[in-house]
């Protein structure tokens, strides 16, 4: 009988320090495995970034352009990979977003399947918080370039005259969106040269749907200029997808 009464008494707090040591148990679970993804992000990344610095270093000249930064990793993670070839240290990194998240899907990007990541105002990340994020991964700031803005707002001539930014060795489109994509290669446009290496971290999405997102966007883009040409490079995650530029005929090619 007493054993009864003190296991009574005793039940609430049991249950309840049972109930809080689950709660830890299930929320550390989570935070490792949204930490996995974040890591495993990278590492695809680093597929690519790779070896395309390398071949920037062999086969062309020029800057690092990237089109959707959010908080800087794969920024961050492209300049410490530059800084292992001799050639690349003068390269100058660009960074372009609206800072303030993804705008409102209009046109193509709303139809059919959207991922929950691209909603309005997904993946905000202030130029402060940008700043701080890639200077704590080693980023030297005073060879970065920030512009932020609305791309239909900022990507513009005015930009260009501003910018010390004259030929792309290498271009990051990670926009997400068709709308987004578009301004984002007509920007480049003027600093393709032969060897310019563009990726799509988003080529997939959209189910792998042509006529959705960044593949629908480039293939519009050299459409529109017949004067580039694109041959693939490599995939890389899940998601992501690469190409050599090349601009003019094979006999513009320099020695």
């Amino acid at each position: 009988m007493l054993g009864r009464a003190i296991k009574a008494i005793f039940r609430p707090f049991y249950e309840i320090a049972f109930s809080v040591y689950h709660r830890h148990f299930f929320l550390r679970s989570v935070e490792r495995a949204q930490l996995q993804r974040r890591t495993d992000a990278i590492d695809s990344k680093k597929q690519l970034l790779l070896p395309a610095m390398e071949y920037a270093h062999y086969s062309v000249q020029g800057d690092y352009l990237e089109f959707g930064v959010y908080r800087g990793s794969t920024f961050a993670l492209a300049f410490n990979i530059a800084a292992r070839w001799n050639k690349l240290r003068e390269m100058r990194f660009y960074a372009f977003d609206s800072f303030e998240g993804l705008p409102a899907s209009r046109g193509v990007d709303v139809k059919g399947f959207l991922h929950e990541e691209f909603s309005e105002g997904a993946l905000a990340c202030s130029v402060d918080e940008f700043k701080t994020n890639i200077a704590r991964q080693g980023v030297d700031l005073s060879r970065v370039e920030i512009v932020p803005g609305w791309y239909d707002d900022v990507l513009n001539e005015q930009t260009r005259s501003r910018l010390p930014l004259r030929k792309a060795a290498i271009v990051w489109i990670d926009c997400d969106l068709y709308e987004s994509t578009v301004p984002a290669l007509e920007f480049v446009t003027p600093y393709v040269q032969n060897g310019t290496l563009i990726a799509f971290d988003d080529w997939f999405c959209f189910h792998a749907d042509p006529e959705r997102g960044e593949q629908r966007a480039f293939r519009e883009w050299l459409e529109r200029h017949p004067e580039i040409r694109a041959v693939e490079f490599l995939t890389f995650g899940w998601h992501g997808n690469s190409f050599i530029l090349r601009r003019g005929s094979q006999s513009s090619d320099p020695k």
